[in-house]
């Protein structure tokens, strides 16, 4: 079995969007999270403390996050908002057994139906990752 690291670099990304989720894999190590393989081998786990919070996956690029519990609306800059709020998935006929979707609050801004996933960000480029590390740092922080 890949060890993320390497399903990283094995990847179709480009080497500096290879750094950039390496660089993200470390920050999540460094911070207490955990990255476990997903049960059926497509991707991995993002776990905090027992409680899976998201994923990722390298062949299809992407970051999942299945949380919004990052603090009320002064707890982030306008720019991290905008970002977050941009990235709400809705749940649609995705097939997660999910639907109609739960309605969340994320920074002050309710949103209906979203996804178990509520957060996804595709093919996310370095500053993307860097969105997701203060969202991280932010759902950490309320969790201590």
């Amino acid at each position: 079995m890949l060890t993320i690291e390497e399903d990283i670099q094995r990847s179709s990304l480009s080497e500096s969007l290879q750094k950039a989720h390496l660089a993200f894999c470390r920050f999540l190590k460094d911070n207490a999270f955990s990255i476990e393989p997903e049960a059926d081998g497509n991707g991995w786990q993002i776990i905090y403390r027992n409680e899976l919070i998201g994923h990722t996956n390298y062949t299809n690029a992407g970051v999942w996050i299945d949380t919004c519990d990052f603090g009320g609306s002064d707890s982030a800059n306008d720019t991290l908002k905008e970002t977050t709020w941009a990235h709400a998935r809705a749940c649609e006929q995705c097939g997660c057994g999910n639907q109609p979707g739960s309605d969340k609050i994320i920074f002050g801004r309710k949103f209906e139906h979203l996804c178990f996933a509520h957060l996804e960000f595709l093919n996310p480029d370095a500053e993307t990752l860097e969105d997701i590390k203060r969202l991280l740092s932010l759902f950490r922080q309320t969790h201590i």
